[in-house]
């Protein structure tokens, strides 16, 4: 099976704009964690303005990066799986779950409470606690839980559509 760059990009980069858009809906139910005043600091900390203007401006950036590693391994699955029982539309959507929900959840965590602060962004500097952390733990899978279970609902409706055009 031979692996389109293109295409893998072309995906990726498709899915990192639906979801970057789809990220401004994840907002209003993930707002609740901004009752915390360490994640507004957070927001406050962080250019190009106050809390309320980055919290519009920031919020879609895990979505759309969730959204093209997402696309890219699902494009790649897609080129390099072989063939099997299941439908190709549907493990391939479960690699892309998969591997794009793993490297955010060591991704979005560790620039947070170690990138960030490190950079001159200290958003937590006197709430060194380990409810911070749990904190930030919290909204990355609650944020993501937001992602991950719409599209594999798709995933497994476009496997069954895979499946039955193929009968």
């Amino acid at each position: 099976m031979a692996v389109e760059p293109l295409s893998i990009l072309h995906t990726g980069v498709f899915l990192a704009v639906v979801y970057g858009l789809y990220g401004w809906l994840v907002a209003v139910p993930w707002a609740p964690f901004l009752l915390a005043g360490r994640v507004r600091r957070l927001f406050d900390s962080i250019p190009p303005s106050e809390w309320r203007v980055n919290y519009a401006l920031w919020l879609p950036v895990p979505g759309a990066v969730w959204g093209f590693l997402c696309g890219c391994v699902v494009s790649l699955s897609l080129d390099v799986r072989p063939t099997g029982k299941a439908s190709p539309l549907y493990v391939s959507g479960v690699d892309g779950i998969a591997a794009a929900t793993a490297v955010s959840l060591l991704l979005w965590p560790t620039l947070l409470l170690y990138v960030l602060p490190n950079r001159g962004f200290d958003w937590y500097a006197e709430d060194r606690v380990p409810t911070t952390v749990l904190l930030v733990v919290a909204a990355a899978v609650w944020y993501l839980l937001w992602l991950v279970v719409p599209t594999y609902v798709l995933a497994v409706f476009a496997g069954f559509g895979d499946s039955f055009s193929a009968t």
